[in-house]
This record gives structure tokens, sequence and C-alpha cells, in this order.
């Protein structure tokens, strides 16, 4: 990898760090505030629109500076944390309002960095990149969890605001060493040529499929595991451990590219996955720890190669850099009404393991990954 990938690495191993303490952090704190699933689900509501939102503004932000995509970026999890800080057991009665701060900061640093994989990666490249940030991703879980949880549990959440608040000081601090460069369009979205393209269609379609999957696994691996596990520092033990998992796995990943197919270790990642969801049809909490730590196996061998593809898609159909970041655009906004219909259900069907709803996931979630990868198959 040369200089400036390195450096785009190092810029997402610190923003994985803050954002470990994000999804585990603000899912349990208001878990526990509100006593309830919803506050949990509202605030991802409002915090993937609020990213859709923010991805697009970030592009009229990059025509100036792409750097001060990442100062605002910093500047809004500040906020989100110092909030939390200040209204402590009462938060949950404003997640709509950390949700928009934390989709803020989501959408302008991803602005930034789909724009680079797209622009100045190419298809190999973007596989090894998308398996350095999920190395360095899982890097970040391996200690950050375990110290949050003694804190939580040793002194209040009080204390693990202040050292997000600090991580978040060092991110703005880092972003300032970074070229800061512009982006020369504002982004064009051609929905008549889009949806003309057969092949792009069909990538396109995975992220409305298979995008709550991810959300499924942030939720089992915060209020659902912590709903048996009932300790912080516990939960930072295991979500460490699920991360030393998952970091020798996406190594494996890498080093498997250089003798077989991208679609055969797909493949066998589409299968790991849904094996991996299967065994929650009886919720118990040594099923969400098998669950979590065999998942690790899908993710480097699925879903990380498929995000590249994704973004690379988005680069090959798009003839123009105004149309590139169209499509890039466009892309967000499938996440977006596909996570938010995740959060709705969620919302309004969850109430605990034993819920309707949780069983349709399971089983929706066992063939969304299968799907998906017949559909991105040709791209491969």
């Amino acid at each position: 990898m040369n200089k400036k990938i390195k450096k785009m690495v190092l810029m997402q191993l610190i923003y994985s760090i803050f954002k470990s303490f994000v999804l585990i952090f603000v899912n349990i704190y208001l878990w526990k505030a509100g006593k309830s699933i919803k506050a949990v689900a509202i605030f991802n509501i409002f915090n993937y629109i609020a990213a859709f939102i923010a991805f697009y503004i970030g592009n009229r932000i990059a025509l100036k500076s792409t750097r001060l995509n990442y100062l605002l970026s910093s500047t809004f999890f500040i906020l989100l944390f110092a909030l939390t800080a200040i209204l402590g057991d009462e938060i949950s009665k404003y997640s709509v309002l950390i949700g928009i701060f934390g989709g803020f900061g989501d959408g302008l640093f991803f602005f930034n960095m789909n724009a680079f994989q797209a622009s100045e990666l190419g298809r190999d490249e973007i596989d090894r990149f998308m398996s350095a940030v999920g190395i360095v991703g899982k890097l970040s879980s391996i200690i950050t969890p375990v110290i949050s949880g003694i804190v939580i549990e040793k002194f209040g959440f009080i204390y693990a605001v202040y050292m997000l608040i600090l991580l978040l000081v060092l991110q703005m601090a880092n972003a300032l060493t970074l070229p800061n460069n512009k982006i020369e369009y504002l982004a064009k979205i051609n929905i008549k040529k889009i949806l003309g393209q057969k092949d792009y269609k069909k990538v396109l379609a995975t992220h409305l499929i298979h995008t709550p999957f991810g959300q499924f696994i942030i939720m089992a691996n915060s209020v659902f595991l912590y709903s048996f596990a009932k300790s912080e520092s516990l939960m930072g033990y295991l979500n460490s451990a699920f991360a030393i998992s998952s970091m020798l796995l996406f190594y494996i990943y890498m080093r498997a590219q250089k003798k077989y197919p991208r679609k055969k270790l797909m493949l066998a990642g589409s299968m790991a996955l849904a094996l991996s969801v299967s065994l929650l049809f009886k919720p118990s909490f040594f099923s969400f720890i098998l669950f979590s730590l065999t998942i690790s196996v899908g993710d480097a061998f699925f879903n990380k190669p498929l995000t590249g593809i994704q973004v690379y898609t988005a680069k090959k159909y798009g003839e123009s850099h105004e149309e590139l970041l169209g499509n890039l655009v466009f892309r967000v906004s499938l996440l977006t009404i596909s996570r938010t219909i995740f959060y709705l259900l969620i919302f309004f069907f969850y109430i605990d393991n034993g819920s309707t709803i949780f069983r349709v996931l399971i089983i929706y979630n066992i063939i969304s990954p299968v799907l998906s990868y017949i559909l991105c198959r040709k791209e491969m």
C-alpha cells in the first residue's frame, strides 16, 4: 500500500476506535436509561437518515475542503457524547437529537472515505483496502470495549464520555495532517440511467437485501447480548474476543486471495453467515457468544468484499466523476432505506428475544447473504 492509502487506513483506525464505543456505549446506555428497545431504534433511525443527508452535504463541503469534513465529523461526535454526559439518565428522551449528531458525524466522514475508495483505488486495491480497514477496525475493538466496560462499571458512564471526547480530539488533530484536497464536482444522480443498467441493479439490490444483516449483528453484539450478560465489563471482554477472531480471519482472507478466486471465498463467507444466524433459533447467552464468534468468518469472507464490490461498481457504472459521486449518493440512500426499515420493525414489533419479529429476522438473515451472493456473482 502506498503512503496515502496507509494514511487513510490510519484515519479509519482512529475513527473505528471511537465508533466501536458508539455502537456499544450508546445502544446499551439508551437501553438501560429507557428500559426499552424503542430509544435504541429511534437513535439508529435518525442516525442513518442524518448520515444520508450529511453524505450529500459532505460533497458540497468537499468542493472547498475535504479536511473540513473530517473536522466537522469529529465535532458532531463530541457534541453527541457531551450531550450524553450532560443529560445522563434523561438521554433516552433525546435519542432523536443524538441520533442526528451521530448521523452527521458518520455521513461527513464516509463521504471522504467512499470518494477516496471509488476514485483512487482499483478493484483489487479496494479489496485489500477493505480487508485492512476490517483489521484495524477489529484491532480498535480488542482493548477499547474492555476499557470502556471497566470504566463504566467502576466509575460510571460519565467517565467513558470523557474518554470518547479525548479520542475525538485526537481524530481532529490527525485530520489536520492530511492533505487539504478538494472535490471538483457535485454529485449528479441519473436515476433513469442507473435503473437501465441490468447488472448494476443487481448489485444495488444487495444494499437493500443484505444491509439488515449488518444491523442485526450490531444489535446482537450490543443490546441482545447485553440482555443476557447484564455486565458492561463482561461485554467488553466478549467484544474483544470477537475482535481477535475477526482480525485473524481478515488476515486469512487476505492470504487466501492469492490462491483462490474471490467468487469461491465469498461463497464460503455467505454460507458461514447463514449458518451463524441459524444458531439463534434458541437464543441464550451461549448461543449469542457462538454466533458472534462464528460470524467473523462471514464478515471477513463476504461482508467486507461485498462492500468493496458495491463501491467499485459505483465507479464502474459512472462515466464521469459527477456520475460516480451520484452513484455513491444513491448507494447511501439505499443503505438508509434498508437500515430505517430494520429499526422501524424493531421499534414496532420487538419486545424481547421471544418476539415473532426476532424469529422472522433470523429466517430473513439466513437467506439474505446467499441471495446477495447470487446477485453480485458476476461482479466478483
